[in-house]
């Protein structure tokens, strides 16, 4: 195959959906974000599995910016921004919640939109919550304030060769670089947006956890360590794939959306040794009989 062949193709793509994905982790997995959000139904389940149908699916990058843990790799929506307001067409899909908070990131504080529709009024309703929270600037709708034909700044005759330059150049780099060097799934997790907020909180039930490690072990933030006498959880980067919700067999992990500082959250547990199986094992109370051992069918000998 040819450079020029391999060039070309590499400009085109498809969505994917990576091993990432909490369907592909576990069959429990509850998590729909991304066939909630898609608008052209592209994403389907079969037989447990995430499916893209190639043939409905627009390529519109919705399902990039919902999903929990950026499994699915490729473009996010292509969007208009003008100094710090965002250009929505009607035709257009609506902004995620993470996208919002993205372009408001960015510096947007505006969203011009010919006709805004309740959903929008939603979401940036429920965006502008969280920044409420964090004492940011929130964001206005067309119906608060409307984009005027001046809003560009002016430039001078040397400034204008120079944005007429480097645009040209952004426009080339945009057109021939392989697609997925401008991948940006990435962009739109809000451990990174926010280093000193934490979106979610996680609760540990110690009367219905065993600490059978299920929920430790299969958390893709990797949340969750638990060392010596303690077990911490980082909840700055719960993503609230809900994995560790939906693997435990007991109810025994809570997860909320609550947007507050970054804080430690740590729990006391203890480290034993089974004396039946010599396993060792953690519990909330020391004890010498780990939880698979209570289970077990104890002999009756005076039958």
């Amino acid at each position: 195959m040819s450079l020029l062949t391999n060039w070309l193709e590499s400009l085109s793509y498809e969505l994917e959906i990576s091993e990432a994905c909490s369907k592909k982790k576990s069959p429990l997995s509850t998590c729909t974000a991304c066939m909630d959000e898609c608008p052209q139904g592209a994403l389907i389940l079969e037989e447990g599995n995430l499916q893209l149908d190639d043939q409905a699916c627009s390529l519109c990058g919705v399902c990039i910016t919902v999903c929990p843990q950026q499994a699915i790799k490729g473009q996010a929506p292509a969007r208009k921004v003008i100094q710090d307001y965002l250009l929505l067409q009607d035709d257009s899909p609506l902004p995620s919640f993470m996208e919002l908070l993205y372009f408001h990131k960015k510096g947007v504080r505006f969203i011009q939109k010919a006709s805004v529709n309740e959903e929008l009024g939603r979401r940036v309703g429920k965006a502008n919550e969280i920044l409420n929270v964090m004492e940011l600037d929130p964001i206005l709708t067309a119906e608060n304030i409307s984009l005027k034909e001046d809003a560009q700044p002016k430039l001078s005759r040397r400034g204008f060769f120079t944005k007429l330059s480097m645009d040209s150049k952004k426009t080339i780099l945009s057109s021939v670089t392989p697609v997925k060097w401008r991948f940006n799934e990435g962009s739109f997790k809000s451990s990174s947006l926010y280093h000193d907020w934490s979106f979610h909180e996680v609760r540990i039930i110690e009367e219905k956890c065993t600490l059978c490690e299920a929920c430790f072990n299969i958390c893709p933030s990797h949340i969750f360590t638990l060392e010596h006498d303690t077990l911490k959880i980082d909840e700055k980067n719960c993503c609230r794939c809900n994995l560790c919700v939906d693997i435990c067999q007991y109810s025994g992990i809570q997860l909320a959306q609550s947007i507050h500082k970054v804080r430690e959250v740590a729990y006391q547990v203890h480290q034993n040794e089974c004396t039946t199986c010599r396993s060792s094992f953690y519990s909330w109370e020391e004890t010498n009989e780990c939880e698979i051992c209570k289970r077990l069918e104890k002999p009756n000998f005076f039958l």
